[in-house]
């Protein structure tokens, strides 16, 4: 039969009509194990993996009374339709508890015809090996080849190994390839494989030190067989330490074969190592560890007197035990050998990964747990209720918390303000040695050591002695200063007249500024143009500038402008920078005239233009520009940007000497994680705030708040908030610390003052922390909310969208909160993905849209917002992404949440624990979770110790767990320790302690403490008698679902104890659990059926079906009718009774309660026996004589019952 497509892949193929089944798929994937049972029973014939699901609460009594027989008949109706988890485990069931390795190939071929990569191993190994099958080496192949291609290592070897079996060159060649694919992966047969082949030589060049190379790498995975093998190349060279040392090695875990190595060493006379007695010892325990081979040696070694007293009994002993091994051997040899292959030879009963069967069949230790027709606690995960996220939350926000990248937005356009407007246009420097001659000549400046006379343009030193007064040389001073001038003048014309543009520069410069020669505009622009046609972009920026400066006759500032913009586009920084300023504030001329409008995109795009450069003042400039245009529109992703475009050209400016752009910087450094750069903006901001700038008092208060750089110190840190005067951010900063007293004496008055003044500047977070105050107060917020989500805060405005949706009955408001979600999720704002997402996931305000919230959750999630990625995990484990649970994607959405979200590694213990069965894990997440008080978590993991998954039973560890669970108001914890202290598990029984915690969990719904009491009130243990009580109990617990609670129902009705016998709604009771497949149940309703004779083949068919789901009394029942025949008679007779077990000491209403706890689980038989030996033992009790006496009159006297009303 062709197979299903892998996993669970038909939800999505189901159509509407099975919108039940759908919820029921995920109820069970999310561990609402009740709502799980009353939804997928009706899609039985309709849905395989409602069969698979139905299975597994089946076996393992979660949310369904637990039941083998029935769990795998539902296993083998989803495997046949081809669910592929079904079929594994049918394949591992049938192979390990079964024994039945016919079976157990005939679900693996299932499963490998459905893609499953040990499915294939398995059927290759079973027909190599002839396990469950005839042997068919060419029917193995061919599956061992297909996983090959899949790149199992186990499989590619023994590709490789039949290709080079082969007599035809080109498939050694092949061989040689498979089996280094499988080398590549460190697979240890492999190597040994080319090892050997290496070692003799034939299909690769003989090279014994690549043969040694290789049988070390394997070996040093433990591989035996290479052991083996280097022993036995050991003694061939003599080296018989070397051998011994192998061999020894090799059969340190018992291995037969290297134990039996050993001892012919030992026991062969030519070695050095010759020792019979030592020989003869290795030789038993091999023989005592299983080896037929060995325990025939040993027969010998007994018979012929070596190295031991010969003894004839003793070796006829060991040669019929050689004898019944070998024929052992024989029978279980193809298990033996398709373990060993598929486990590399490690193993030879199966317990390999991929093949063992764990969960409940091997793993819990409990037999509590693996008691048939009982519930299990299930695990648990935790829900995400609508109240929960969008809980408004009016509290104050606290400074500390928010970024200083958003204090910073606020104080920036304030802090250089005192820098003055005036612009002054860069200038290039004049030529050097112009510059040096003027340097030596200048009075105000001092002058560097003298270091070369001709660069720096000095006459040579005379000497120092006094001289003579001479008047010509009086009248002649500085003649060698004018000579050195006139002689560069004289070298530059010589090289501009020659057309050099730098020259011609340099020469413009000189007559633009008067320096050495008179100044003359139209001579500097005659220059500056014939370097400017030669592309000297210098003399088009000062052209430029001259033209703007009105210089030139006529006065043409279009030209200027004309020339700077050329120079910008050819590169010209100073050109770039100065147009981003005339674009930034606009040109006008000296009567005021606008010759530019101020155009701030052209601004922009000339200051990053210029800053691209690498030009400090532009990066500082256009730094200045971003941190005053205001955020409020930018999205989270814009903002982070912009934020590390900032910082970078204010690395940049400081880097190229601009010094106001210090500060700045060291508020974006105390920002950085990197702890170098954290102490430098310590520095700069001390240097600061020591010189009297508030703004770098104001940063120190953030640093030493936050202990940035240093220690928190909050002291330290008021201090200098106390030094940074008035701004925005000091007046909310001290405002929220005044109105909470925070650090200083508390002053609401003052505080709100503060918060206002913020407010009026326009600080956002102190209008929301006003917005607080005032609906602290009762008084009127939603202006206060508004404003600062109108200035782009996104903390006030999620917090106005939920205080909106709190109003759910208003759809106005409704709407208005989804616009919020909205906005704020357009810009980025992971927290208003979250909710926006949740919205369309439940549909509230509109219809479910899962792919738009599988969107948002993505998105948000990508942020590291730890409930989006619980909740995105969740989507793919309940399989909303996509056609199945995703569990993979699940898994890493879970676990990237779980450092800071318990919940996250709740859900990945639950995977663990009720997908993959790997309690290890599902422990190691429980366990981090229970450690950050989570409830559910502390639960799991109770379950853990209290069921021994994987692990001993530890009731004390459970009790504590549960304890701490139930003390956090878990209900499901409470109904568990109330159990434990009932039971008296895990510390001294305590009946009272037991009531307390059902009463409590029985108050909060818990279906399973329902029914407990419904017993204890029915028996009177631990509480009164009340049998009033004990039916509101069932009643309660059974409109939850409670099996138990529905046959105690049905029974208290049927025979009237306690209640107004009432048949008719014990029949309607029956027919209800009979179709869920309740083996007692149908049983009961089988008796009725047949006693009334309105429906004997109905009921024949309902005991087929209770016998089939486990009932032996229907069993028994279907015998006796066929004993009868035909014959009309009554067949119901009081059932032959043995003795119950005998508990020493139990009290008689602990009987009683035992008695009728065995009846509400459907063994009648052992309920009765029960109720024997009370009558016994206690023949007054009272409680238990009444229902003896009721339960033995109604088998004597049926009462007749209308079965076809009740259908």
């Amino acid at each position: 039969m062709k197979s299903y497509i892998p996993w669970f892949y038909l939800v999505a193929a189901t159509g509407s009509q099975l919108a039940y089944a759908v919820d029921g798929l995920e109820a069970y994937r999310q561990g609402n194990y009740p709502l799980a049972a009353q939804t997928l029973v009706n899609q039985t014939d309709k849905d395989p993996v409602a069969n698979y699901y139905l299975g597994r609460m089946r076996l393992y009594g979660y949310g369904e009374l637990k039941n083998n027989m029935l769990a795998l008949r539902y296993f083998e109706q989803a495997a046949e339709k081809g669910v592929l988890p079904a079929q594994l485990l049918l394949a591992r069931y049938n192979l390990i508890q079964a024994k039945d390795p016919e079976k157990a190939l005939y679900w693996f071929k299932k499963a490998a015809a459905a893609g499953d990569l040990d499915a294939q191993l398995y059927c290759a190994a079973a027909y190599m090996y002839g396990f469950g099958t005839k042997e068919s080496p060419d029917a193995g192949r061919r599956y061992y080849i297909e996983a090959a291609k899949r790149g199992n290592a186990i499989a590619q070897t023994t590709l490789g190994e039949h290709f080079l079996d082969s007599r035809h060159s080109s498939n050694k060649k092949l061989g040689l390839i498979w089996l280094n694919k499988a080398i590549e992966q460190g697979n240890p047969r492999a190597q040994l494989l080319l090892a050997e082949f290496y070692a003799k030589g034939g299909a690769v060049p003989k090279d014994e030190n690549k043969a040694y190379e290789l049988l070390n790498q394997s070996a040093a995975q433990g591989y035996i067989p290479a052991m083996m093998k280097l022993g036995e190349m050991a003694a061939k060279q003599n080296n018989m330490e070397k051998a011994k040392e192998w061999y020894t090695k090799a059969a340190k875990d018992n291995n037969t074969q290297a134990e039996m190595a050993l001892a012919n060493l030992y026991l062969d006379n030519k070695n050095s190592l010759y020792n019979p007695k030592t020989g003869f010892m290795w030789m038993l325990q091999a023989a005592q560890s299983g080896s037929a081979q060995a325990q025939e040696a040993l027969a010998l070694m007994y018979r012929e007197g070596l190295g031991i007293t010969a003894d004839e009994q003793l070796a006829n002993q060991w040669q019929q035990k050689a004898k019944e091994t070998a024929a052992y051997e024989a029978k279980v040899n193809p298990g033996i050998e398709v373990s060993r292959w598929l486990s590399n030879g490690q193993t030879s009963d199966f317990n390999i990964q991929g093949f063992r069967l764990g969960g409940i069949f091997n793993d819990w230790r409990n037999p509590r747990a693996l008691k048939e027709n009982n519930y299990n606690a299930a695990p648990q995960m935790e829900a995400i209720t609508r109240s929960e996220l969008y809980k408004p939350d009016f509290t104050m926000m606290q400074p500390k918390e928010i970024a200083i990248s958003d204090y910073f937005d606020v104080i920036a356009p304030a802090l250089n303000s005192e820098q003055s407007d005036e612009f002054s246009f860069p200038r290039y420097p004049l030529d050097p040695q112009i510059e040096a001659l003027l340097k030596n000549e200048s009075l105000a400046l001092a002058h560097s050591p003298r270091i070369s006379m001709v660069e720096e343009g000095l006459p040579y030193p005379v000497s120092g002695e006094p001289e003579p007064f001479d008047y010509f040389e009086q009248m002649m001073k500085g003649w060698q200063h004018q000579a050195n001038l006139q002689a560069v003048l004289s070298e530059m014309y010589g090289k501009a007249i020659l057309g050099e543009s730098a020259a011609q520069f340099e020469l413009g410069q000189l007559y633009n500024y008067g320096v050495i020669v008179a100044k003359n505009i139209p001579q500097a622009i005659t220059y500056y143009k014939l370097a400017a046609q030669q592309q000297d972009v210098r003399a088009e920026y000062n052209l430029g500038i001259l033209y703007l400066s009105g210089k030139t006759e006529p006065v043409d500032y279009q030209q200027g402008i004309n020339w700077l913009m050329d120079a910008a586009f050819k590169g010209n920084v100073h050109a770039q920078y100065v147009l981003a300023h005339i674009y930034e504030t606009g040109f006008k001329d000296a009567a005021g005239n606008i010759v530019v409008q101020a155009n701030p995109h052209q601004a922009t795009s000339m200051y990053y233009l210029a800053s691209s450069n690498h030009y400090g003042p532009a990066q500082y400039r256009l730094a200045e520009y971003l941190v005053k245009q205001k955020q409020g529109g930018l999205s989270v992703a814009a903002k982070n940007n912009r934020t590390k475009l900032i910082k970078r050209l204010y690395e940049g400016a400081v880097k190229e000497g601009v010094a106001e752009a210090n500060l700045p910087l060291a508020f974006y450094y105390a920002m950085d994680e990197d702890g170098k750069k954290q102490q430098h903006a310590l520095k700069i901001a001390k240097k600061e705030a020591k010189a009297g700038n508030s703004y770098a008092a104001l940063l120190l208060g953030i640093m030493f708040e936050r202990g940035i750089a240093v220690p928190t110190n909050d002291v330290e840190s008021l201090y200098w908030y106390q030094q940074a005067g008035s701004n925005p951010v000091n007046d909310f900063i001290l405002g929220t610390y005044y109105t909470e007293g925070n650090g200083v004496t508390k002053d609401e008055q003052k505080g709100k003052a503060l918060l206002q003044q913020s407010a009026d500047a326009g600080f956002s977070y102190a209008n929301l922390n006003l917005a607080v105050l005032k609906h602290d107060k009762g008084e009127n917020f939603l202006s206060e909310l508004d404003r600062a989500r109108q200035l782009g805060n996104s903390t006030a405005g999620l917090l106005l969208a939920d205080y909106y949706l709190a109003q759910a009955a208003d759809p106005e408001k409704l709407q208005q909160a989804r616009d919020i979600y909205q906005h704020f999720a357009e810009k980025g704002d992971k927290d208003a993905q979250l909710k926006l997402a949740f919205l369309y996931e439940k549909g509230l305000g509109g219809q479910p849209d899962l792919p738009l919230a599988t969107q948002w959750y993505t998105a948000s999630a990508e942020q590291g917002q730890p409930v989006s990625q619980y909740l995105l995990g969740r989507m793919y484990q309940l399989g909303q992404i996509g056609k199945e649970p995703d569990y993979a994607q699940a898994k890493k959405w879970y676990a990237a949440s779980q450092s800071n979200y318990p919940r996250s590694s709740v859900a990945l213990g639950f995977i663990y624990d009720t997908v993959d069965d790997q309690y290890d894990q599902a422990f190691k997440n429980y366990e981090l979770a229970a450690q950050k008080n989570d409830k559910v978590g502390q639960y799991n993991l109770a379950l853990l110790y209290e069921d021994g998954k994987g692990m001993p039973v530890d009731y004390t560890k459970a009790r504590a767990l549960f304890t701490k669970a139930s003390e956090l108001g878990y209900k499901k914890a409470m109904a568990q320790l109330a159990d434990l202290y009932f039971n008296g598990l895990g510390g001294p029984r305590d009946e009272q302690q037991a009531l307390h915690w059902y009463k409590k969990a029985a108050a909060l719904g818990e279906s399973h403490a329902l029914y407990q009491l419904g017993l204890l009130s029915e028996t009177g243990v631990a509480t009164k008698l009340d049998f009033a009580n004990a039916v509101n109990y069932y009643q309660e617990s059974a409109n939850k679902g409670n099996v138990k609670a529905k046959l105690a129902l049905a029974r208290m009705y049927q025979y009237g104890l306690g209640v107004m016998k009432d048949s008719q709604k014990a029949v309607e009771l029956y027919i209800e659990l009979a179709a869920n497949n309740n083996a007692y149940a149908q049983y009961q309703l089988a008796l009725l059926y047949l006693d009334s004779n309105q429906k004997p083949e109905e009921g024949k068919k309902l005991l087929q079906q209770a016998s089939a789901n486990g009932s032996q009394q229907a069993r028994k029942t279907l015998q006796w009718l066929d004993a009868q025949q035909q014959e009309r008679l009554s067949f119901i007779e009081p059932v032959v009774m043995t003795e119950a077990p005998v508990v020493v000491g139990q009290s008689a209403n602990m009987m009683y309660f035992d008695a009728l706890s065995e009846w509400n689980r459907g063994d009648e038989t052992l309920s009765r026996m029960i109720l024997n030996r009370i009558m016994k033992q206690f023949p007054q009790y009272i409680p238990a004589k009444r229902a003896y006496e009721q339960l033995n009159q109604e088998i004597n006297s049926p009462s007749p019952v209308n079965i076809s009303a009740s259908n």
